[in-house]
């Protein structure tokens, strides 16, 4: 009979082995566990890796589409509010108007009206989302609409010029009013550059968003639309000339010009409400077909690659306690000694 050596170092280094190789399996579970699919998929899937690849790629493409939906939809959801806060003020002042057309007010009133339709026009025009302008079209950084009601900015500056080139000095006659709001019409409504230089800092052109794989939106709205042109025409004439001294005609002119801007640009604005409402249900109706497109190709890709979570986190456990286990073993397997068993 053969006598068999056995080494405490041949067990020790064997139990290392079988340690280590149930460290790496650890490290795959582990892996699975927190993913859900498995560890190696060039492994699992072979020459069908590419497709799984590939449907990964699409699906950070429709979520990616999905986030920049939330932007714009938060962009069109301020856009509204403030269109319609642009109106209803609007509004008030025509029914004003109204009431100055079949009789005099006191210029206080009016002018107070005018006011209040500037500077909720400079608030609600100017508002931000994240940090860029909403109604500046392209130039996101570039606050849009100016302050008519400051002495110092370029749109009063603007007026004051249109005024002298006109004539305008009191007592303001019918004549000089026309000549007047002729000038000022032109320059604010029409295509020249004026009021992109003293009035407006936003580009014609709006922001183009793609709202899904094969299909893009226009989602923001320009200072350069021709409602709040005519409103800020309106209430700008209002405010700056209506405490003026003019003879009764002149009076009618300015009058009939405001109402005639109010309404035209109440009815602009709310054009303009509809289109953006449109663009709101096409974005909203486009995250829901990528939500499907997505959880679609989810599936696939868990049908290829998903690992069932209960199974994966079982052997997790079991391997932890091979490794925790060959870990005892080899600290007492290096603890026995010839010395310890002879004494």
């Amino acid at each position: 009979m053969k006598a068999m050596s056995v080494s405490s170092n041949a067990v020790s280094q064997a139990l290392r082995l079988q340690m280590a190789r149930a460290q790496a399996e650890m490290i795959r579970a582990e892996k699975e566990v927190t993913t859900g699919q498995v560890a190696d998929r060039g492994l699992h899937l072979g020459v069908r890796t590419g497709q799984s690849v590939s449907l990964d790629r699409d699906i950070a493409r429709l979520e990616n589409i999905k986030s920049t939906n939330g932007i714009a939809t938060a962009r069109l959801e301020a856009t509204q509010d403030a269109l319609g806060e642009t109106r209803e003020v609007a509004e008030q002042m025509l029914g004003m108007l109204m009431t100055m057309l079949n009789g005099a007010l006191e210029p206080a009133v009016p002018r107070t009206q005018a006011r209040s339709m500037l500077e909720t026009m400079n608030a609600v025009i100017n508002t931000t989302v994240g940090g860029d302008y909403i109604f500046a079209g392209t130039n996101t950084d570039v606050r849009p609409l100016a302050d008519f009601t400051d002495p110092a900015s370029t749109a009063r500056a603007h007026f004051d010029d249109v005024a002298v080139n006109a004539g305008l000095t009191d007592p303001i006659d019918a004549a000089q009013m026309a000549a007047f709001l002729g000038n000022l019409e032109t320059e604010m409504l029409g295509a020249g550059p004026e009021w992109g230089l003293n009035w407006s800092g936003a580009t014609d052109a709006t922001i183009q968003s793609r709202i899904a794989l094969g299909e893009t939106a226009q989602t923001s709205v320009s200072a350069n639309e021709s409602g709040i042109r005519k409103l800020a025409m309106a209430s700008a004439i209002i405010f700056g000339l209506v405490d003026r001294d003019m003879d009764a005609d002149a009076y009618r002119l300015l009058t009939e010009k405001a109402v005639e801007l109010t309404s035209e640009g109440i009815n602009d604005i709310t054009a303009v409400q509809s289109q953006v409402g449109l663009v709101q249900g096409r974005v909203s109706q486009a995250n829901d077909r990528l939500t499907l497109q997505a959880d679609l190709f989810k599936r696939t890709q868990i049908d290829m690659v998903g690992v069932d979570p209960f199974e994966a986190s079982t052997r997790l456990t079991s391997l932890l306690a091979q490794v925790e286990t060959s870990y005892a073993l080899t600290a007492r397997i290096q603890q026995l000694s010839l010395l310890k068993f002879m004494s």
